[in-house]
């Protein structure tokens, strides 16, 4: 769904409880996961991307409203993880049984949220309750959350195992084929299986919609 930022009515919060301007020329922000803690408490994790010599505080900082705790994943890259106290969105989410999958900037203006809920009717309930309160929003795409942005239980078995066994480390402390033995699979099931895989994470990592590109 496409939610016009700009309404007075709800500011996102969550945005404005980093220790930086979200606004400011050279930041995005994206929420990648959100969910509700309590009555009108939320917790989300959100990507910060800066270009430029932006500096970006890491460590905790407290708010009034809440706290967030920024990690630092390559040079402009960071992982921010916020507490929010106050987080209205996340009470209409838990109300409506949905969940905020992501939400990505689209212009100055609108952000896209990807939503998850029981069913169809659970979403459609969500988007009308947000009119109801003053919300902009409009429902563009529905659709089953599928194999395309989920692991497979035997892709989730396969890239554990190579992770737990240090396929993943620098150096490698073990190969394809001795991975192989441990499953008992074909050296071309597993090569299948694992960058299958990495592709659903890596894709989900970059744009938070697992294969989807985001505008």
């Amino acid at each position: 769904m496409l939610v016009d930022k700009s309404m007075p009515y709800e500011e996102h919060p969550c945005r404005h409880l980093i220790p930086i301007d979200p606004d400011r020329k050279g930041v995005n922000t994206q929420i990648v996961k959100c969910t509700s803690m309590a009555t009108g408490e939320g917790y989300s994790m959100m990507r910060i991307i800066t270009e430029g010599d932006i500096d970006v505080p890491e460590g905790r900082t407290a708010f009034k409203d809440g706290e967030c705790t920024i990690e630092r994943i390559s040079s402009n890259h960071y992982t921010a993880m916020i507490t929010n106290r106050t987080c209205f969105v996340c009470s209409l989410f838990s109300e409506n049984r949905c969940f905020l999958m992501s939400s990505v900037p689209v212009d100055e203006r609108h952000v896209e949220w990807t939503v998850v809920g029981q069913d169809s009717e659970t979403v459609h309930s969500l988007t009308r309750r947000m009119k109801e309160l003053g919300y902009r929003v409009k429902f563009l795409a529905s659709g089953k959350f599928g194999d395309s942005m989920t692991l497979t239980p035997k892709e989730e078995a396969y890239i554990k195992t190579a992770y737990d066994c240090g396929y993943y480390n620098v150096p490698r402390k073990i190969d394809l084929n001795g991975i192989c033995d441990m499953l008992g699979c074909s050296k071309s099931t597993l090569n299948v299986a694992l960058r299958t895989a990495e592709r659903k994470l890596i894709c989900y990592y970059l744009d938070g919609s697992g294969g989807k590109s985001n505008r």
